[in-house]
């Protein structure tokens, strides 16, 4: 009973039915179906009935279907039966008990080459076993009978009969491989702003690149201390992002275990987890600025001479004058530039929210790249403001930040001036401040994987470029003082092959 189960589940063609099986699926998988979609996205692009199909037999989610599994592990015992029934009768037959005389019966076999020499049998002796050398035996081992017989026994290749034992090892380390990444394997993707950190990835919804609700916790925990982009010079690409990478701090029980750079195609590995760079984009804040600093009444001054110059030149006729208010705007362009670089200036980071200056200090609480439509952001369309925190006199009260004064002195009215608060700020210059899409893979059976494609490798040159065989020859000097040698061989494989070359070296073309 147990020799007849150990044959049906090492039945070799069920285990080629199960790796059938096995294809097909993975086709239908990686090419044919897309995997982790909607229901309603296979309802439109197959139809209800093939939509339901998919849907009711996880054809949706196939690599991590429990048939697929349960074919990986069907697959493995196959594998691992077939080894146990077949293998112990081919080791015997390599590494067991060999008789080394030359048989009496092989005398009378086909095979079995029979040749008489002229020499004495000590001369004989030496020119075989030189032939035997020459076939590439290493060694030959000889065994005495009497003075006038002698047999000779060579063997070689004995560890090509491992190749089947071998290749089944590393298929079987392979699949316990993918069954591990099927059943434990992560993917998924978390995207961090600069500066912060996160320990956590949300996961792929099953079989896609689209996040899901479900996280994962990291053992450790990503801080990404600086992203950058890197734009075409060239004129044709001007403005274009050329690449973007990822300068990021693996923290683990409050250490840093490693640091370094994260590109495009050029992930980094931290125990046992790939993070690879995917995306990246605006978070909507500011991430530096430069603000200047101005005493309110002076930019009102300022600002109501530009007025009052533009309401003449709008109602004049006259040609001349019209000249003369538009040089009047040119040199008041040319002072503004002045009145600009002579303002004080103040430096904001995300970093260091707090700026102190004179009698005053700023804490800044929250910034927008566009406060008329945070959206238009991501099409680099700003109206930047910053919403700041301020302490003067004793007093503390909020104040926006902008870069229009026409939006800056209104402002002033409602925000700062019932605290007699005597300066105006605007914004200067500022960057967007970036996040970057980090993808994170956990797949603990890669290096099964890997190795069992290793002894795979192995096996089947072991099995295919290693031949078994062995030579027996038999050595008996006649009453005519000539000498008559029988030689026999086995070969594993290349049999006819073999036989030629034991003609060739011993200068024959045809059994005699």
């Amino acid at each position: 009973m147990i020799k007849k189960v150990v044959s049906f589940l090492g039945n070799v063609k069920l285990g080629v039915a199960y790796l059938i099986a096995l294809a097909i699926l993975s086709v239908l998988g990686s090419t044919y179906i897309k995997q982790g979609e909607t229901y309603i996205t296979y309802y439109k692009e197959y139809g209800e009935i093939p939509a339901k199909i998919i849907w009711i037999t996880w054809l949706n989610n196939v690599f991590h279907a429990w048939y697929y599994q349960l074919l990986i592990v069907l697959v493995a015992i196959a594998v691992i039966f077939s080894t146990i029934e077949r293998f112990p009768a081919i080791y015997k037959s390599a590494y067991g008990k060999v008789e080394k005389k030359l048989p009496e019966g092989a005398l009378k076999k086909p095979s079995t080459i029979h040749i008489t020499y002229d020499f004495e049998l000590k001369k004989t002796l030496d020119y075989i076993v030189n032939v035997i050398h020459r076939l590439g035996f290493r060694k030959v081992e000889a065994i005495k009978e009497n003075e006038n017989t002698v047999y000779l026994y060579a063997e070689k290749g004995k560890i090509s009969r491992l190749g089947m034992l071998v290749t089944h090892v590393g298929i079987i380390v392979f699949l316990i491989g993918a069954f591990m990444g099927s059943v434990l394997g992560v993917r998924g993707q978390i995207e961090i702003p600069e500066g912060e950190s996160a320990d956590y990835i949300r996961k792929y919804r099953e079989g896609s690149l689209v996040p899901g609700d479900e996280t994962y916790k990291l053992p450790f925990t990503i801080l990404l201390k600086k992203f950058s982009l890197e734009f075409y010079d060239s004129k044709e690409f001007a403005g274009a992002v050329k690449s973007y990478k990822s300068d990021v701090d693996i923290i683990k029980n409050g250490k840093v275990i490693k640091s370094g750079i994260i590109e495009v195609n050029k992930p980094m590995e931290v125990e046992g987890h790939r993070i690879f760079q995917t995306s990246y984009g605006k978070t909507g804040e500011i991430k530096e600025a430069k603000l200047l600093v101005f005493k309110y009444d002076e930019l009102l001054d300022f600002m109501n001479k530009g007025m009052m110059i533009n309401q003449k030149l709008a109602s004049e006729t006259d040609e001349n004058k019209k000249k003369e208010y538009e040089k009047q705007l040119r040199d008041l362009d040319r002072q503004w530039i002045d009145f600009i670089n002579k303002a004080p200036k103040l430096e904001y980071s995300y970093r260091n929210p707090t700026i102190k200056f004179n009698d005053f200090s700023l804490k800044v609480k929250n910034t927008t790249l566009n406060y008329k439509n945070p959206m238009l952001a991501q099409q680099d369309v700003y109206d930047p403001l910053i919403v700041a925190g301020v302490d003067f006199n004793g007093k503390n009260f909020d104040i926006p930040i902008t870069r229009d004064p026409f939006v800056a002195i209104p402002a002033y009215d409602r925000f700062s001036k019932p605290f007699n608060f005597p300066y105006v700020i605007l914004i200067d210059s500022f960057e967007p401040r970036y996040f970057s899409g980090l993808q994170v893979s956990y797949f603990p059976g890669t290096d099964l994987i890997w190795l069992g494609t290793v002894v795979v490798v192995l096996g089947t040159m072991l099995a295919f470029y290693t031949v078994h065989r062995r030579v027996w020859v038999k050595i008996e000097k006649r009453e005519d003082n000539k000498t008559d040698v029988y030689l026999a061989f086995y070969s594993q494989k290349f049999k006819e092959s073999f036989h030629e070359k034991i003609k060739e070296e011993l200068g024959l073309n045809r059994n005699v």
